[in-house]
């Protein structure tokens, strides 16, 4: 083990004050609050007019799904999303609205919710997560879409939940691996994260940091990447996005990375869920292509 200088340790504060810089987004955007409180009413408008469902995938209260059916499309290609909130955080239900277009272009959308830190560990997390995308390949048939074309995408630490099952091998979830992998402003090396204030709650652990981190394994089997995020991120956000897209495009051919300009970590999804945005057309694609 490496015993760091003097030198090395004083500089520790420094380096921390500069991770709770990039990391602590509450405090760089006073302006999140406004923008999900209208996420959370176009989003109630959307299920108020329905169809969808709540789909329990295990016991915790916070384990469903909540279910978007494709319109007017059988053996729909499905977008899985997962929300972020840095793993002790957020709820699902802020972003239905990001289904109603996908929707409406014959895609079937799937929320997954899961228990939070610190009641539960990032390693829990995980596992919920992998639960809940086995759950749905079982009862594909009964819902209507087609497990061969799933997407997996998801915002901040929901990219890096995204980001992470797509290096697991396709048995653990019913033997479909990932037709599309759409990280959105994701973490793909978490050990940054354990030097912040965020981490008071996430609780990651050094060994989580190592074994959980997207960046450090070796094996990825999603089809094809498209990595995320917005102009306006962090320095370390855009910086993560980067160097991962670069690894999917040597990994996986046709992967990539988009830099979405005049996009901050909060608003992309005005991007996200607009069928007039390049974002959206790109996204649509990854998700219906056929190979």
């Amino acid at each position: 083990m490496m015993i760091p200088t003097e030198a090395e340790i004083a500089r520790l504060p420094e380096i921390a004050a500069w991770l709770e810089g990039q990391y602590n987004l509450k405090a760089r955007h006073p302006e999140r609050e406004a923008i999900y409180a209208g996420y959370t009413a176009r989003s109630q408008h959307f299920r108020d007019a329905g169809p969808w469902e709540c789909l329990r995938y295990a016991e915790p209260e916070r384990c469903t799904i909540d279910w978007f059916p494709a319109r007017g499309a059988k053996n729909a290609p499905l977008l899985i999303f997962i929300h972020g909130g840095f793993w002790r955080g957020g709820e699902k239900r802020v972003f239905s609205f990001l289904a109603e277009p996908y929707a409406e272009a014959g895609v079937a959308v799937a929320l997954i919710g899961y228990e939070l830190a610190p009641a539960v560990t990032l390693t829990r997390i995980v596992e919920q997560i992998v639960q809940a995308v086995a759950w749905l390949n079982a009862h594909a048939a009964r819902l209507g879409f087609d497990a061969s074309r799933v997407t997996i995408s998801g915002h901040s630490a929901g990219g890096h939940l995204s980001a992470l099952l797509s290096t697991m091998p396709p048995d653990r979830f019913g033997g479909h691996g990932f037709h599309g992998v759409l990280p959105i402003s994701g973490i793909f090396e978490l050990a940054p994260m354990l030097l912040t204030s965020i981490n008071h709650e996430s609780r990651i652990t050094a060994e989580e940091a190592a074994t959980l981190s997207p960046m450090r394994k070796e094996s990825f089997l999603g089809r094809r990447y498209w990595v995320v995020a917005g102009q306006g991120e962090t320095e370390d956000f855009v910086a993560q996005t980067r160097r991962f897209g670069a690894m999917m495009e040597q990994a996986r051919p046709g992967s990539g990375a988009t830099i979405v300009p005049g996009r901050n970590h909060f608003d992309i999804f005005e991007e996200f869920a607009d069928p007039s945005s390049q974002l959206f057309q790109a996204a649509l694609a990854l998700i219906t292509s056929s190979a």
